[in-house]
């Protein structure tokens, strides 16, 4: 499957809870602990994700359930690609994932087959459901709030992308975030530019 994606900036976290309660159906909340792993084969950089997800109940949003699901473990291989369309970047990224029983086995893989870890992020989610979409109020340590909505497709045609964007676009509008607060980087990026910034400083 290919996910296509937007992200943006969110500069009133409580407005945007606010609009997304009047046209999306919440689905959950999780907090997300990423860590990447690169190597070099073949001459080709590799780039990996181990994700530990952790559910919980939230008070942010009106009425949410408690939570029951249990912490889950996600392995992910992601072919990623960035399309600038009429000035708007849409992230096309072809998605393998993996879900295990824990970490353990596939952690020591990658040590011991030279994967280095390179990144770790933290991430709390807040989900919605909308229209064949799924859209989450994130909150990125060391970056901030963004509103990320995402449509998945079993193509990249430049119909289904075209048709997704508008989509996509039709949704950031309806939460009320302006086109010009989307985000072109990758978290990686933004997290990557602000620790250089912070060994410049020092």
């Amino acid at each position: 499957m290919y996910e296509i994606e937007l992200k943006a900036h969110v500069l009133d976290r409580k407005s945007v809870i606010q609009n997304l309660e009047k046209f999306a159906t919440f689905s959950g909340a999780v907090e997300k602990d990423d860590t990447y792993y690169s190597n070099k084969i073949n001459g080709k950089s590799i780039k990996v994700r181990i994700r530990k997800e952790t559910p919980f109940s939230t008070q942010e949003v009106p009425n949410a359930p408690q939570t029951t699901s249990q912490k889950s473990v996600i392995f992910t291989y992601k072919r990623k690609e960035i399309l600038e369309k009429d000035g708007t970047p849409i992230e096309v990224n072809d998605e393998k994932e993996l879900f295990l029983s824990d970490a353990d086995a596939i952690e020591a893989f990658l040590f011991d087959t030279g994967f280095k870890t390179t990144l770790k992020k933290q991430k709390t989610v807040l989900s919605w459901q909308y229209d064949g979409a799924n859209l989450e109020l994130c909150h990125v340590a060391r970056l901030g709030d963004f509103l990320e909505i995402e449509i998945l497709s079993e193509n990249n045609s430049e119909k289904t992308v075209s048709q997704s964007r508008e989509k996509l676009l039709k949704m950031l509008s309806k939460c009320g975030i302006p086109e010009d607060k989307i985000e072109n980087r990758y978290y990686s990026q933004m997290l990557g530019e602000k620790q250089e910034t912070s060994v410049a400083r020092h």
